[in-house]
């Protein structure tokens, strides 16, 4: 995207089409205040639009209505054209360098990058299994161990370290269902077991 006009029209079309494809009554009103900007490109009439809105509508809720239909446009895009994802993404950044009251909805969607979250749950586990790791090579070879590891149990076994990495594992999976939902996190663990299925039977 070259311009802030550019890509605002480009996120509203999206928004539109949303509201149209789930038969969300979108007002003339509420479209335009979607290039409400105090300083940016915005449309000609938008001070007598902005009143009208003051006067008409309740800010709060306008602003959740639109962010759920920018979330579930998005999750469209993520699933279809790949052009039409690089745009968001080209779109995004060009609004982000001035002040367009559509970014308040944007922030509020919370979108992330494809695969953001898939990447923060294997990160996790890749911590845990590191953190595990070293400290059964540590007592395994006897190597040096900080204060707070010197009082865990030098004689552990196999299963007592299988065990804490369960341990690890819920405390992570629960962190994420509660900082990203449990539908997200449910389907980010079947994403993760499919990869290792998948490189399992490349091992065998």
């Amino acid at each position: 995207m070259k311009s802030a006009r550019e890509a605002k029209e480009f996120i509203v079309a999206q928004i539109v089409l949303e509201a149209q494809r789930e038969n969300v009554i979108l007002t003339e009103v509420e479209r335009k205040m979607l290039y409400f900007s105090e300083s940016g490109w915005t449309l000609p009439d938008m001070l007598a639009v902005s009143d009208e809105f003051d006067s008409q509508y309740d800010q709060g809720k306008y602003e959740k209505k639109i962010a759920q239909l920018i979330r579930r446009a998005y999750a469209h895009a993520c699933k279809d054209s790949g052009e039409t994802y690089d745009k968001w993404w080209a779109s995004i950044p060009v609004l982000d360098s001035e002040d367009h009251y559509i970014l308040v909805m944007i922030r509020l969607a919370g979108l992330r990058p494809r695969h953001d979250e898939l990447k923060l749950l294997v990160t996790g586990l890749a911590i845990v299994a590191l953190l595990l790791s070293g400290m059964f090579l540590s007592i395994k070879y006897d190597l040096h161990l900080p204060k707070f590891a010197r009082r865990l149990n030098l004689h552990a076994s196999l299963g007592e370290y299988m065990w804490a990495f369960a341990v690890c594992v819920f405390i992570l999976y629960q962190s994420l269902r509660f900082t990203i939902g449990a539908r997200k996190t449910d389907d980010l663990t079947s994403k993760v077991l499919r990869a290792f299925a998948r490189v399992g039977n490349r091992v065998k």
